[in-house]
């Protein structure tokens, strides 16, 4: 199995999550949302091919992403804080599997020397 093959469903995981994030919320609140799904959903195809310029932004998106659920996770309703640490929790996976598959994909060749 290839090891890019869990970043485009963990993708999709933090998409689902983030908008049960924004259902559950009572005022709403869509640009949060809205400033998370959209750069997922930009990456996804990248992902899904093995891009390694997706993957590198995908890194920066779920670090992103970590940033947001760390402030989340310190509101008053438990089910909103439950599901920032959830979202927490699956973006660091994610990064940790990145990590891991960027390691295990050959680097990118590099441009011969001139003589």
């Amino acid at each position: 199995m290839k090891t890019t093959a869990l970043l485009p469903a963990g993708s999709v995981l933090l998409l689902l999550l983030s908008g049960l994030t924004w259902f559950c919320q009572p005022a709403g609140g869509g640009l949060p949302w809205a400033m998370q799904s959209i750069p997922l959903l930009l990456t996804l195809p990248g992902l899904c091919r093995g891009d390694r310029r997706a993957r590198q932004w995908f890194g920066f998106i779920l670090l992103f992403i970590v940033f947001v659920s760390i402030g989340q996770s310190f509101n008053p309703l438990p089910i909103l804080r439950m599901l920032a640490i959830t979202i927490l929790l699956a973006a660091i996976a994610l990064f940790g599997w990145l990590l891991y598959s960027m390691k295990s994909v050959s680097p990118v060749p590099s441009a011969q020397k001139e003589s």
